[in-house]
């Protein structure tokens, strides 16, 4: 299937996400009974972050707390994981990391490590009390993703001092206000009174940030490029920064991009001549940002400073239907998914997505800056309540077929828009690669019923690729006769019909995809106040 893909659609990065293996998100693991506990992931329904998790495996034990930790970064995502995904055609994978696994002592000498990195493997407990492995995990899985012709992106999910409030992929569920990444100091901890154990030197979280970047990651791919050659293509510096509905109060613009555009022009002069392999990518929030929208950063593609960056930066988007979008009265329309956001279709809105239609209308994808879709899904949470409270799995095939066609319709639309000929469109990322509710890395069992075909249990199955591909609702694209001269043709079938949703509303449902205003012109950008800080 790999082969078929590189040939039929060369280029095009089919994906998916590794979420729930490096930074713990609550919801991916939590149990509707008992028994729960916390040390082993078996999490109640109720906000849970990495942070936590750490402490849960500390309070256990330290050794225990690093065979668990130690069994769910090697078998969470397995070799029997890793090669059903290769069968099915993934042929890419975006990996959500935490900057703790690139900490270490020797990056700020007057920081106090709870626990040094030492013993075999080597783990450790940082100044914020994170539980980290170092990077020997994640080189192996790339080593192993590389063994399996599968390129990387490395996404930095959860960065020092917490970059989204309340949200558990930021690694801690902080308070939407200082200290946090964007302001205040390390040694003052992160808001929400998280202590630290950071040294009282002046250095702020965005240091750590900008010193974790450049004098951590960059040198980290050069090592991995010289053991699997050509697998990291794409290095994301911050994931979803300032996302409503609950935005960093500090988070000014300034700030945000300086950890996108201003640290990824860094990042490609450290990599040097790996620069023309690895792109960086840019994130913005899920439902566009409160204070640096796509609007400002397409404005800023087109500045000097950065005009002449059109193929080494790339924007990531993330795309869902879970909250909102398609439904047209009472029910989810099909060709609404199909046609969101593809140039020419007429109905090119959608939900959440006005970091993706900003862009769009901007121009800049037609004039061969790249994009991708970093995460999407076939979940809607907006149609439990039609069917117990549970996914149908009618619905989700047809959602997953329809996403897919709309993706390799955007392909064939970017085509020969970027360099040599080839697409401004790199592929998508499905969210995520299993679901965690029946995952148990107790060192005495360590592992999961991930070969089981049973999805009545958990209310967020839709969200696991495997499981969508075991249960036969996402098939291969050359099952499906997704080939490029062939996919017009696929249109009747793929995108037609409804199902109901928001079944729990009284009355008439109001409409919704209403026309979205055109962006208003952004004022002048002013002034830099915000300076890179120091890396050394």
């Amino acid at each position: 299937e790999q082969r078929w893909l590189s040939e039929q659609w060369p280029g095009y990065l089919n994906g998916v996400n590794f979420g729930g293996l490096f930074v713990i998100e609550d919801w991916m693991f939590w149990r509707h009974s008992p028994p729960y506990d916390n040390a082993t992931l078996h999490l109640q329904p109720k906000p849970y972050d990495q942070h936590a998790w750490s402490q849960a495996l500390l309070a256990s034990g330290r050794q225990r707390a690093f065979e668990i930790f130690e069994c769910h970064m090697r078998r969470f995502v397995g070799d029997e994981e890793l090669d059903a995904l290769a069968e099915f055609g993934i042929n890419a994978v975006r990996i959500p990391v935490g900057y703790w696994l690139f900490d270490d002592e020797a990056l700020y000498p007057g920081d106090e490590w709870v626990a040094a990195m030492s013993g075999t493997p080597p783990y450790g407990v940082n100044p914020d009390g994170y539980v980290t492995p170092g990077t020997l995990p994640l080189s192996d899985l790339v080593v192993k993703l590389h063994n399996r012709n599968m390129k990387v992106i490395i996404d930095m999910h959860a960065n020092p001092g917490c970059s989204s409030g309340h949200q558990s992929h930021a690694g801690i569920l902080c308070e939407p206000a200082a200290p946090n990444l964007w302001a205040g100091e390390a040694h003052e901890g992160i808001s929400g009174g998280y202590r630290v154990r950071r040294a009282d030197d002046g250095k702020t979280w965005a240091d750590v940030a900008w010193k974790i970047a450049l004098a951590r990651v960059v040198p980290w791919i050069k090592f991995i490029d010289g053991i699997a050659p050509g697998t990291v293509v794409a290095y994301e510096m911050v994931n979803e920064p300032d996302s409503p509905p609950v935005p960093a109060f500090d988070a000014s613009e300034e700030a945000l991009r300086g950890m996108t555009l201003v640290l990824g022009k860094q990042v490609l002069a450290a990599l040097g001549s790996l620069a023309s392999q690895v792109r960086v990518a840019m994130s913005t929030g899920v439902a566009d940002g409160n204070h640096y929208s796509a609007q400002q950063m397409a404005e800023d593609y087109r500045r000097a400073d950065y005009a002449g960056l059109k193929q080494s930066y790339v924007s990531d988007l993330h795309h869902y239907f879970s909250w909102n979008g398609c439904i047209l009265g009472h029910d989810f329309s099909v060709q609404c998914a199909c046609e969101a956001n593809l140039p020419g279709a007429g109905l090119e809105r959608a939900g959440e997505d006005k970091p993706w239609t900003t862009l769009q209308d901007a121009g800049i994808f037609e004039e061969g800056w790249s994009f991708f879709i970093g995460e999407w899904s076939a979940g809607l949470g907006t149609t439990l309540k039609c069917h117990g409270n549970m996914p149908s799995p009618d619905s989700v095939g047809a959602v997953w077929r329809a996403q897919k066609w709309n993706f390799l319709s955007q392909y064939l639309h970017y085509r020969g828009k970027a360099e040599a000929g080839e697409s401004a469109f790199l592929g998508d990322f499905y969210w995520s690669v299993r679901a965690g509710h029946n995952w148990n890395p107790d060192p005495a069992v360590c592992r999961g019923p991930s070969s089981a075909v049973d999805y009545l249990d958990i209310d967020t199955w839709d969200w696991s690729l495997l499981r969508l591909v075991k249960l036969g609702l996402a098939r291969k694209l050359s099952e499906l006769g997704f080939a490029p001269g062939a996919l017009a043709a696929r249109r009747a079938s793929v995108c037609s019909g409804s199902f109901p949703a928001r079944c729990d509303w009284l009355g008439p449902a109001p409409p919704t995809l209403p026309p979205v205003p055109e962006p208003e012109a952004a004022p002048a950008a002013p002034a830099h106040l915000w300076a890179p800080p120091p890396v050394g």
